[in-house]
């Protein structure tokens, strides 16, 4: 058969070695295959009625055959060459293995969508900045498990620029996380944040999968936190994947990052985080005056269950009331992740969730030509509404 034929008529596009005809309809497709990349996506019926048709699931019984343009789209919100839409039987994807460890040096064996697509847009966005040249940091991979961990925690702070009380030094009008995120900003990392995959509503991220990871790089360290969590978590898997920097690792943090003992590596970079928030010296100062868990979080301005880790640790608190104390908040916790919000306000989201120093990087990219406006829209992950929030801030 003629591809360059079927090129020039309107009726007929040629894809991937596969004829279809546009105008008068579409060959009849498989809809197991259809079926069975649908209930992949994640995503819902009524989200595909909306994007595609208010008959897609007539498409998917077979009553109907979708047009050329509405195979495209689905096979866009599917994220899946189109190709493996008109196949006639499911092409095999290989199974990926995030080499990754969570808490308990477990590996990630089948990752949800989201986390495996956040995962390659943040590696996407380390691939440019590479590009880019940047100098290596000397902090990357500086210490080891060898090292003492209040020895670490000194080098946090004196790396970052803050002090042990650095916590006074906060106006209470701003948040811990924004004043560490500068910090670590400033020294060469990049950090961004989201609670969903890019702007996609559908595809929120879960924070009982992960709370946050990072991809280790002596040029172009990239943080990711999941902005699902709790304000206070938060504040912890940013400081926690930081010093996992220092040991020059890569790592996605779970659920419970304080019930790590049992790991080497998290039970010293736990050790090492709590003692940079929750200084000891401080901290037994602190008790002496505030015996309360609810006193203690409003002084230091992290999670109780950080606060109460490192009571225990310190020997205030019996282990029992510390597990009791976990459980209770974990319980509330998990009632709490289920509630649904408005989103927040679209431009404060767009402005919180992408690096400041990454869109620069962006930005002189497209003025000296070397992206297009397409490729720095890919990049970001925002459309052109979102483009132009970041550039006038």
């Amino acid at each position: 058969m003629n591809k360059n034929f079927f090129s020039n008529h309107d009726d007929f596009e040629f894809i991937s070695g596969i004829i279809i005809e546009t105008r008068k309809g579409s060959e009849r497709m498989n809809t197991a295959v259809l079926n069975y990349y649908f209930e992949k996506s994640g995503l819902s019926k009524e989200f595909m009625e909306q994007k595609v048709s208010k008959r897609f699931g007539q498409f998917l019984t077979g009553e109907r055959t979708p047009s050329f343009n509405q195979l495209s789209e689905m096979a866009k919100q599917f994220r899946i060459p189109l190709g493996m839409l008109l196949s006639d039987e499911v092409i095999p994807e290989k199974k990926i293995e995030i080499p990754f460890r969570t808490v308990n040096s477990e590996f990630i064996g089948e990752p949800s969508r989201e986390l495996r697509d956040t995962i390659e847009e943040m590696k996407s966005k380390q691939a440019f900045l590479k590009e880019e040249r940047l100098p290596e940091l000397d902090f990357i991979g500086r210490f080891s498990m060898d090292d003492d961990s209040m020895v670490v925690a000194q080098a946090v702070r004196e790396i970052l620029g803050f002090s042990k009380n650095y916590f006074e030094e906060i106006d209470k009008k701003d948040s811990v996380f924004k004043f560490l995120r500068g910090k670590i900003s400033r020294v060469g990392v990049f950090v961004f944040t989201n609670g969903k995959f890019q702007d996609n509503t559908h595809r929120l991220l879960d924070p009982k999968e992960f709370r946050g990871f990072v991809l280790s790089d002596k040029e172009a360290p990239i943080i990711f936190i999941n902005q699902a969590d709790t304000k206070n978590a938060q504040v912890f898997t940013l400081v926690h994947e930081f010093v996992h920097l220092l040991l020059g690792e890569e790592e996605i943090l779970g659920q419970t990052p304080l019930e790590s003992e049992y790991d080497e590596v998290e039970a010293f970079v736990n050790k090492v985080t709590a003692e940079v928030l929750v200084p000891t010296d401080l901290l037994k100062l602190s008790y002496t005056e505030h015996p309360s868990i609810d006193a203690l979080e409003s002084i230091f301005r992290v999670s109780r269950f950080v606060i109460a880790r490192r009571l225990f640790d310190l020997g205030f608190i019996s282990k029992s009331d510390y597990q009791q104390h976990v459980r209770e908040w974990e319980l509330a916790w998990k009632n709490r992740t289920k509630d649904k919000t408005d989103g927040g306000n679209y431009n404060n989201n767009t402005l919180y969730r992408i690096d400041r120093n990454f869109f620069q990087y962006i930005e002189n990219a497209i003025q000296s030509d070397r992206i297009t406006y397409t490729e720095a829209f890919r990049l970001l992950g925002v459309g052109y509404k979102g483009y132009q929030i970041l550039r006038e801030r």
